[in-house]
């Protein structure tokens, strides 16, 4: 058994949304997956099969009807301002507004954006993946700073859309 881009990424998700999950260590062959939540503890465990990860996956995987988590103690922006188009980090990982440390920022406040434009980068395990703007504008705010960590779904940057006309 392989795990495909779209399997850890599906698994960084569980991990972003379990409430009672702080880490996961998961080895399939040669392949080996650490993720762990900001201010997690590592603790060192004995390798489980794949069929108990499964299983402790499962079992950390919210279900539909139950409560959310408290809110957190300083919660990121849960929606976009009125007249403004959030830009969302598509996984948990590390914001990176530059493609490498010697380049210049992809975008800053007051650029003029198009549809589809690289905007940042948000890694994970050191797989970077390029988040695009979905509408043409200005960059209005940029909420998060270079190098922190991004949770799945979070706002990290608000485009005023461009006028028509």
């Amino acid at each position: 058994m392989t795990l495909s881009h779209a399997d850890v990424r599906r698994i960084l998700e569980i991990l972003d949304t379990a409430a009672n999950l702080e880490s996961l260590d998961i080895t399939v062959g040669e392949f080996e997956l650490h993720a762990r939540k900001p201010g997690a503890v590592r603790s060192i465990r004995q390798p489980a099969t794949q069929a108990a990860v499964v299983r402790a996956i499962e079992a950390a995987t919210p279900a539909a009807d139950a409560p959310t988590a408290v809110a957190e103690v300083e919660a990121p922006l849960a929606e976009a301002p009125p007249g403004l188009i959030a830009v969302r980090a598509p996984m948990v990982g590390t914001f990176y507004l530059r493609p490498s440390p010697d380049q210049p920022p992809f975008v800053a406040v007051g650029s003029v954006v198009q549809a589809g434009d690289t905007v940042c980068l948000v890694e994970v395990m050191k797989m970077f993946n390029s988040v695009q703007a979905h509408a043409g504008g200005t960059v209005e705010r940029i909420l998060i700073s270079d190098g922190k960590p991004v949770q799945h779904d979070q706002i990290v940057m608000l485009i005023k859309p461009a006028q028509e006309g």
